[in-house]
């Protein structure tokens, strides 16, 4: 009999030539005592059970809490990516929505214009055309703005054109199916005026961007800052009594015939859509 320092060089050579069978072998027969082994009550386990037991618990609880991670890691990303799918979905709904309710609102503005338009129509008892501004002259020496009626809706030149604010001027020049309007705040414009509560009258002439002046005023009329033009019906333009502005500055010298009037229009042109063209007045 071989001394035992003889054996184990020998045991270790068997061990290293037939590691790959002797661990299959382990993969397969660890299993199947496992399997065994969880059929029975622990208090039946013999003694290489619990040896199976001891060795397989650590691996079984290491791929149970690697299957469990994987499983949880597909069940977030799944659950990311619907939810990413929604939000999208929520985003395009709400983008309909906003863009409904901003097509709204212009319509609502538009309706309200609209009445107001219609009311001073009836107002006034006057036959109109209602029309678009589609652009407006950025010239400094002429003041107009172009609507989208002509000569085909019965347009003619030196027609009244007003909106429910006011006057905002005559038209100037038309073709077939569009008309520049002259504005009260061109020097071009001409408007004869009366104040309100005087009764004082002179001409309105556009003098800046933003303001008219009162010319031909005397300089022994009654104008004071605040009160208010209207149109005086003189000149087959304007029907008498739309309103044209209010006076903002007076200038009133120790000598001279007239007085300088500033008036502020009443119209917002920066803000102008509509208008309406009063048909029973102009002519070529």
């Amino acid at each position: 009999m071989l001394p035992s320092k003889d054996r184990d060089p020998t045991m270790i050579k068997y061990l290293k030539q037939y590691r790959f069978y002797i661990t299959l072998f382990s993969f397969i027969l660890i299993p199947v005592i496992a399997i065994d082994t969880s059929t029975r009550s622990p208090r039946d386990y013999r003694f290489y059970d619990r040896a199976i037991v001891g060795i397989t618990s650590p691996i079984q609880s290491v791929i149970s809490w690697s299957l469990e991670k994987m499983a949880s890691f597909f069940e977030d990303y799944i659950y990311l990516w619907h939810t990413r799918k929604d939000n999208l979905a929520l985003l395009e709904e709400n983008r309909k929505l906003l863009n409904s309710i901003a097509n709204l609102r212009e319509t609502q503005q538009e309706n309200i214009r609209l009445r107001k338009l219609l009311h001073f129509e009836e107002k006034f008892n006057t036959q109109s055309v209602l029309a678009r501004v589609i652009a407006k002259d950025i010239s400094t020496d002429f003041r107009s703005i172009r609507i989208n009626r002509g000569e085909s809706s019965g347009i003619r030149r030196n027609m009244a054109v007003v909106t429910d604010e006011g006057i905002v001027g005559r038209i100037w020049r038309t073709t077939h199916s569009t008309s520049d309007i002259v504005t009260m705040l061109d020097p071009l414009s001409a408007i004869d005026a009366i104040v309100e509560r005087s009764r004082a009258r002179g001409i309105v002439e556009g003098l800046t961007d933003d303001d008219c002046q009162l010319k031909y005023a005397l300089r022994t009329d009654d104008i004071q800052p605040g009160d208010i033009l209207i149109s005086s019906g003189l000149g087959g333009v304007f029907p008498k009594g739309i309103t044209a502005g209010t006076v903002s500055k007076v200038n009133r010298k120790s000598y001279g015939i007239t007085q300088e009037v500033e008036v502020r229009p009443s119209v917002d042109f920066s803000k102008l859509e509509e208008v309406l063209i009063i048909m029973n007045g102009g002519s070529e």
